[in-house]
Protein backbone atom coordinates (compact mmCIF):
# COMPACT_ATOMS: atom_id res chain seq x y z
CA UNK A 1 0.00 0.00 0.00
CA UNK A 2 2.93 2.51 0.60
CA UNK A 3 4.42 2.30 -2.64
CA UNK A 4 1.19 3.17 -4.01
CA UNK A 5 1.09 5.75 -2.16
CA UNK A 6 2.68 8.10 -3.60
CA UNK A 7 1.79 8.10 -7.27
CA UNK A 8 -2.04 8.39 -5.57
CA UNK A 9 -1.05 11.38 -3.70
CA UNK A 10 0.04 12.79 -7.32
CA UNK A 11 -3.06 11.50 -9.17
CA UNK A 12 -4.50 13.96 -6.59
CA UNK A 13 -2.93 16.83 -6.97
CA UNK A 14 -2.83 16.88 -10.53
CA UNK A 15 -6.52 16.17 -10.19
CA UNK A 16 -7.35 18.98 -7.83
CA UNK A 17 -5.06 21.36 -8.99
CA UNK A 18 -6.23 20.93 -12.64
CA UNK A 19 -9.72 21.30 -11.03
CA UNK A 20 -9.02 24.28 -9.10
CA UNK A 21 -7.43 26.01 -11.97
CA UNK A 22 -10.22 25.20 -14.39
CA UNK A 23 -12.32 26.89 -11.89
CA UNK A 24 -10.04 29.96 -11.55
CA UNK A 25 -9.88 30.86 -14.42
CA UNK A 26 -13.40 32.34 -15.69
CA UNK A 27 -13.46 34.24 -12.29
CA UNK A 28 -10.28 35.90 -12.63
CA UNK A 29 -11.43 37.07 -16.24
CA UNK A 30 -15.23 37.87 -14.96
CA UNK A 31 -14.97 38.76 -11.33
CA UNK A 32 -18.39 40.69 -11.51
CA UNK A 33 -19.97 37.70 -12.72
CA UNK A 34 -18.09 36.15 -9.26
CA UNK A 35 -19.21 38.97 -7.10
CA UNK A 36 -22.40 38.33 -8.06
CA UNK A 37 -22.50 34.42 -7.34
CA UNK A 38 -20.88 35.07 -3.90
CA UNK A 39 -23.37 37.39 -3.19
CA UNK A 40 -25.92 34.82 -4.16
CA UNK A 41 -25.29 33.09 -0.76
CA UNK A 42 -25.70 36.17 1.59
CA UNK A 43 -23.17 35.18 3.78
CA UNK A 44 -21.05 38.54 3.11
CA UNK A 45 -21.27 41.99 3.90
CA UNK A 46 -21.72 44.02 0.87
CA UNK A 47 -18.52 45.72 1.19
CA UNK A 48 -16.37 42.39 1.39
CA UNK A 49 -17.78 41.09 -1.38
CA UNK A 50 -15.74 42.31 -4.77
CA UNK A 51 -12.64 42.53 -2.72
CA UNK A 52 -13.21 38.67 -1.98
CA UNK A 53 -14.02 37.97 -5.48
CA UNK A 54 -10.91 39.57 -6.49
CA UNK A 55 -9.02 38.13 -4.67
CA UNK A 56 -9.67 34.14 -4.10
CA UNK A 57 -9.85 33.57 -7.84
CA UNK A 58 -6.00 34.31 -7.79
CA UNK A 59 -4.88 32.63 -4.58
CA UNK A 60 -6.85 29.33 -6.07
CA UNK A 61 -4.70 29.52 -9.10
CA UNK A 62 -1.60 30.15 -6.93
CA UNK A 63 -2.37 27.09 -4.69
CA UNK A 64 -3.46 25.21 -7.47
CA UNK A 65 0.04 25.81 -9.77
CA UNK A 66 1.60 25.17 -6.60
CA UNK A 67 0.00 21.39 -6.10
CA UNK A 68 0.40 20.44 -9.81
CA UNK A 69 4.58 21.47 -9.92
CA UNK A 70 4.94 19.99 -6.31
CA UNK A 71 5.64 23.11 -5.00
CA UNK A 72 5.21 22.89 -1.34
CA UNK A 73 3.01 20.48 -1.73
CA UNK A 74 1.48 20.64 2.44
CA UNK A 75 1.14 24.34 2.18
CA UNK A 76 -0.92 24.61 -0.94
CA UNK A 77 -2.62 21.05 0.47
CA UNK A 78 -3.96 23.14 3.28
CA UNK A 79 -4.70 26.08 1.51
CA UNK A 80 -6.98 24.32 -1.19
CA UNK A 81 -8.51 22.20 1.28
CA UNK A 82 -9.35 25.70 3.59
CA UNK A 83 -10.74 27.05 0.75
CA UNK A 84 -12.65 23.37 -0.10
CA UNK A 85 -13.86 23.34 3.54
CA UNK A 86 -15.59 27.17 3.16
CA UNK A 87 -16.87 26.24 -0.41
CA UNK A 88 -18.67 23.24 0.75
CA UNK A 89 -19.88 24.94 3.84
CA UNK A 90 -21.45 27.12 1.74
CA UNK A 91 -22.94 24.90 -0.66
CA UNK A 92 -24.28 23.30 2.06
CA UNK A 93 -25.99 26.36 3.60
CA UNK A 94 -27.20 27.31 0.50
CA UNK A 95 -28.64 23.40 0.25
CA UNK A 96 -30.49 23.68 3.80
CA UNK A 97 -31.72 27.40 3.23
CA UNK A 98 -33.34 26.19 0.23
CA UNK A 99 -31.45 28.62 -2.12
CA UNK A 100 -31.66 27.42 -6.22
CA UNK A 101 -28.71 29.35 -7.06
CA UNK A 102 -25.60 28.09 -9.21
CA UNK A 103 -22.58 27.09 -6.99
CA UNK A 104 -20.43 30.03 -9.03
CA UNK A 105 -17.68 27.12 -9.43
CA UNK A 106 -16.83 28.33 -12.39
CA UNK A 107 -18.22 31.88 -12.70
CA UNK A 108 -20.26 32.54 -15.38
CA UNK A 109 -19.27 29.52 -17.53
CA UNK A 110 -21.88 27.63 -15.62
CA UNK A 111 -21.18 25.90 -12.52
CA UNK A 112 -23.41 23.24 -10.44
CA UNK A 113 -26.66 24.11 -9.21
CA UNK A 114 -26.48 23.65 -5.31
CA UNK A 115 -26.98 20.78 -3.79
CA UNK A 116 -25.97 17.78 -2.32
CA UNK A 117 -24.35 15.94 -5.07
CA UNK A 118 -21.89 18.87 -4.95
CA UNK A 119 -21.39 18.76 -1.47
CA UNK A 120 -20.63 15.52 -1.86
CA UNK A 121 -17.55 15.66 -4.97
CA UNK A 122 -16.11 18.65 -2.65
CA UNK A 123 -16.51 16.20 0.21
CA UNK A 124 -14.25 13.42 -1.70
CA UNK A 125 -11.95 16.36 -3.08
CA UNK A 126 -11.13 17.58 0.58
CA UNK A 127 -10.43 13.86 1.73
CA UNK A 128 -7.86 13.78 -1.45
CA UNK A 129 -6.54 17.29 -0.16
CA UNK A 130 -6.09 15.40 3.88
CA UNK A 131 -4.15 12.68 1.96
CA UNK A 132 -2.05 14.50 0.05
CA UNK A 133 -1.43 17.13 3.16
CA UNK A 134 -0.71 13.89 5.50
CA UNK A 135 1.32 11.49 2.26
CA UNK A 136 3.00 14.75 0.45
CA UNK A 137 5.85 12.46 -0.77
CA UNK A 138 5.13 11.89 -4.44
CA UNK A 139 7.13 11.69 -7.96
CA UNK A 140 7.48 15.29 -9.56
CA UNK A 141 8.27 17.65 -6.61
CA UNK A 142 10.11 20.70 -5.71
CA UNK A 143 10.34 20.21 -1.89
CA UNK A 144 12.41 17.82 -1.55
CA UNK A 145 10.16 15.36 -0.91
CA UNK A 146 10.61 13.33 -4.01
CA UNK A 147 9.94 9.56 -4.55
CA UNK A 148 9.82 8.56 -8.17
CA UNK A 149 10.40 5.01 -9.39
CA UNK A 150 14.01 4.79 -8.74
CA UNK A 151 13.20 5.06 -5.04
CA UNK A 152 14.72 8.43 -4.71
CA UNK A 153 13.61 10.43 -1.77
CA UNK A 154 14.20 13.88 -3.51
CA UNK A 155 17.94 13.64 -2.87
CA UNK A 156 20.55 14.76 -5.44
CA UNK A 157 24.19 12.99 -5.51
CA UNK A 158 26.25 15.34 -3.61
CA UNK A 159 29.06 16.49 -5.98
CA UNK A 160 31.78 17.89 -4.36
CA UNK A 161 34.71 20.46 -5.97
CA UNK A 162 37.86 21.09 -5.07
CA UNK A 163 39.30 17.74 -3.05
CA UNK A 164 42.65 18.62 -3.12
CA UNK A 165 43.34 15.73 -5.25
CA UNK A 166 43.72 16.41 -9.43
Amino acid sequence: MTSVLPYLSLGIRLFVGGYFVYAAIPKIVEPLAFATSIGNYGLLPNGMINAVALVLPWLELLCALGLMIGWRIKLNAALCAAMLAVFTTAVAYAVIMGLKIDCGCFGSSGGDEVGWLKVGKNTLMLIGLILVYRYPTSPLTFDGRSKGAEGCRGRSPTVRYGSGTA
